[in-house]
């Protein structure tokens, strides 16, 4: 942890340098071409950018103008170690999400060996019909649903490229349909699915996984319980669906308005 905090400290501290050089470097000259451009509109005998550049510049390195030279390196430090800061802090959070996503991705072996449950469903694929040996976009829709389901509930995990007895079969089905054949466009894809079918506000409580068991890459949708009632439109009415056991099932009017009402109030 002593280490973790001198590396960041100095990676700030170096921020505040380079800030502080940038400042008298670059600041100062670019706030002396304004200063110029604002003198040459209203005077005729104005000198050139290169005169008044050369004539401003060398005051720096006269002692009466040191301050001005320290007003803008203080300028650029306060610049540099603010982006500093949040340099820090964008490789901090990009390192804890990703040190997430692996510790997830390990999980995926473990939760196929204990089944589906109420926070766990296994689909074989997306929109490859494995039946008909075609593709099916109706497919689709099975996948919204489950997701609704556990959105409304308590979230969970969608296993995508396992059979219903835990047999890992793969993404390569699903792969095929899509016009970049990758991980990073299945993903878009589910996310696409979500927004398309149940609301783009919902994409940022899902996000997707990948692994190999068995030699077959296998996706599991990490689905965050959702801050609102979610809803699937299917043909002309629209379907309210929760993880009941380790199945989803479709609740009523009646029955959607009162657990809605118990879930979020």
């Amino acid at each position: 942890m002593l280490k973790t905090f001198q590396n960041s400290a100095s990676m700030l501290a170096a921020y505040l340098v380079m800030g502080a050089v940038v400042g008298v470097l670059i600041i100062h000259p670019l706030n002396l071409i304004v200063v110029w451009w604002e003198l040459s509109r209203f005077s005729e005998t104005a000198p050139s950018l290169i005169e008044f550049l050369e004539a401003r510049l060398w005051l720096l390195v006269l002692p009466r103008h040191f301050d001005i030279a320290i007003a803008f390196a203080l300028v650029g430090a306060v610049v540099g170690f603010t982006f500093g800061l949040f340099t820090r802090n964008y490789v901090t959070a990009t390192k804890a999400y990703q040190s997430l996503r692996e510790e997830q991705t390990a999980l995926i072996p473990d939760i196929i060996k204990g089944g589906e449950t109420s926070r766990v469903e296994f689909k074989s694929t997306v929109r490859w019909d494995v039946k008909e040996n075609r593709i099916n976009r109706g497919l689709e829709k099975v996948i919204a649903k489950t997701v609704s389901g556990f959105f409304n509930a308590q979230g969970g995990y969608l296993l995508i490229g396992v059979d219903d007895d835990g047999t890992p079969l793969g993404l390569d089905k699903d792969l095929s349909t899509l016009r970049q054949p990758t991980l990073d466009a299945f993903e878009r894809t589910i996310v696409d699915i979500v927004t398309k079918m149940l609301g783009g506000d919902l994409s940022p409580y899902i996000h997707t996984v990948f692994t190999q068991v068995g030699e077959k890459d296998v996706a599991m949708v990490i689905v965050r319980p959702a801050p609102r009632a979610v809803y699937l439109t299917d043909g002309n009415k629209t379907v309210f669906y929760v993880r009941s056991g380790n199945s989803t099932r479709s609740l009523d009017v009646k029955e959607a308005l009162t657990y809605a009402r118990e879930r979020w109030s």
